[in-house]
């Protein structure tokens, strides 16, 4: 039987522009199959489980998605251009609670009232409605980390995002009670296990954070949330730093040549493009009382730089462990000469996890440094036993992607940014490496460690990571032995409903947001947490300047 044909459909999309008042979504890979805009708010009690959920679990596993909550106004837009979502699953005593709920970021609530999208392109204010000039324009949909009583939904193009760690409720942007004012701010800050300090940095950081600046912006934060240290340095060009390490004495940034061009971006452009010629480079510096002309940047072979999985110190030598492509991972951000109307395809490339050790004594000798060891299979999202960070480690979990393994492109459609298909275990002191296969009709995301207690040998505990159940249009969240990888999942959290893919997510212990929710309480030591109560400093001589305009 014929497909019906409803009379008068509009066509979405005229010449890649969105070009009518219905609300339609792109029929692009990035917005079908598995892709497709879910955007949902709800809430599940008890949901359904199988096998075993530990009882020694208590606590949050929140998880960070890109949803598009409007189409988006030009056909190619892409996934990282989608509004952050959180999903958070409660889980005690082998029961588990679920909800979703948008972050109600500026850009989130002027496109709900207008009731299509205002914002253009990612990263690029000169896409956008005239309408919001001037706008915090962060989607705050990459990561979401827990800092003394609050969640930070986090997009390293603009500043954090606060909610609340029970109910996902919106506080408002987050400056750190009006001590950190950088217009951007990391998806990935770290807080030091033996401190309890939270290093933090924005690169790209002068201006509005959306004008190809070389300036890269480092804080500390002690535990108690008060800023010790900024420092701002220069980096070689306006390029890419998405993670970071840190050791007791030391701060280290990757920097990939996926570079924006502010001639590019005013034109309407796409703001990163990809520059195959371009040195990538690792960025040293003291951890404390760093200078500007302290930071040491060492050139290293053109590659694309991933997650890191763990930084340290051991004898005179920088351990910094960090996946590294061959080419460049996000094919959406082609080369300069491509049209920012183009529909980029992938390409091959090999990521396999590399261990550099740099020398402390003599940073001359680091130059077009070459990795001591890298393993054979492709890696991403590499986690660690965090209660480790910026100490010795010895073992790591990623995602990988197997193409020996099959794909039911039948049941699934066709796999858009490719596949995550294995979970990966590796120990370098041993050398001892396992895999376990999500299956044919299934792809993870991101795994975190928890650990058994907190005085727990490293590595003793389980793993926790979601698996898209594409041929179901689902999800599960996967319980697995930490040091059993290989047997596969001991117990599922069954959620009968399909949120967009995610990329990042951590584990939250239930002492923890207990501690802080009790302090955080009117008449605790602490406070209610406090959203920004200032524009930035760029919003703020906008406003001037459009005051002497009018």
């Amino acid at each position: 039987m014929a497909a019906h044909q409803l009379p008068d459909t509009a066509v979405a999309y005229v010449n890649g522009r969105l070009s009518t008042k219905q609300t339609q979504f792109p029929k692009t890979p990035i917005f079908s199959n598995a892709f497709m805009p879910a955007r949902f708010e709800a809430s599940l009690e008890e949901v359904e489980t199988e096998g075993i959920i530990p009882n020694s679990i208590n606590g949050t596993y929140f998880s960070m998605q890109m949803d598009h909550h409007m189409p988006p106004k030009f056909e190619n837009d892409i996934l990282f251009n989608g509004d952050g979502i959180v999903s958070s699953f409660r889980i005690f005593n082998g029961h588990v609670d679920w909800k979703r709920r948008f972050v109600r970021t500026d850009r989130f609530k002027a496109e709900s009232d207008a009731r299509k999208a205002l914002f253009g392109r990612y990263r690029n204010p000169y896409t956008d409605d005239d309408s919001v000039r001037g706008m915090v324009r962060t989607a705050a949909n990459t990561n979401i980390v827990f800092w003394r009583g609050v969640m930070l939904a986090l997009k390293e193009d603009g500043p954090p995002f606060a909610l609340d760690p029970v109910t996902l409720e919106t506080l408002g942007r987050y400056d750190f009670e009006g001590q950190v004012l950088s217009p951007v701010f990391t998806a990935h800050p770290k807080a030091d296990p033996k401190t309890g300090e939270l290093l933090c940095f924005g690169y790209q950081a002068g201006g509005d954070g959306q004008c190809a600046s070389t300036e890269l912006v480092f804080y500390t934060l002690s535990a108690e949330g008060k800023k010790t240290q900024e420092v701002w340095f220069e980096m070689p060009y306006a390029g890419f730093i998405h993670d970071f390490g840190f050791t007791d004495d030391w701060i280290i940034f990757p920097l990939s040549p996926l570079k924006a061009d502010f001639e590019r971006i005013k034109e309407g452009g796409t703001y990163w493009a990809w520059d195959p010629t371009e040195f990538s480079y690792f960025g040293i510096a003291p951890r404390r009382n760093a200078k500007r002309e302290d930071m040491v940047w060492l050139k290293a072979k053109n590659s694309f730089q991933g997650h890191v999985a763990g930084t340290y110190q051991k004898d005179d030598k920088l351990i910094f462990d960090i996946t590294m492509a061959d080419d460049n991972i996000f094919y959406w951000f082609p080369e300069a000469h491509v049209s920012a109307d183009a529909f980029p395809q992938p390409r091959p490339f090999k990521a396999p996890m590399s261990r550099y050790e740099f020398d402390l004594k003599d940073f001359s000798k680091n130059d077009m440094i070459e990795p001591t060891k890298t393993q054979h299979f492709l890696a991403e999202f590499a986690r660690i036993d965090e209660r480790f960070l910026g100490q010795p480690y010895a073992q790591y979990w990623a995602l990988g992607t197997d193409p020996t393994k099959p794909f039911d492109i039948e049941k699934c459609g066709l796999p858009a940014m490719g596949i995550w298909n294995t979970l990966h275990h590796y120990n370098w002191e041993t050398g001892k490496e396992e895999s376990w296969w999500a299956g044919p009709t299934s792809q993870l995301e991101e795994p975190c460690f928890v650990p058994t207690s907190a005085s727990s040998p490293e590595g003793d505990g389980y793993l926790i990571a979601v698996i898209d159940r594409l041929d179901e249009m689902r999800q599960d969240l996967a319980i697995f032995k930490a040091q059993k990888v290989l047997e596969g999942p001991i117990g599922l959290i069954r959620l009968p409903l399909r949120p967009r893919r995610g990329f990042h997510g951590n584990f939250v212990d239930y002492t923890d947001i207990k501690e802080f929710c009790d302090r955080r309480e009117l008449g605790g030591d602490i406070g209610p947490a406090q959203p920004a109560q200032k524009p930035l400093p760029w919003q703020a001589a906008y406003a001037a300047e459009l005051g002497k305009l009018k």
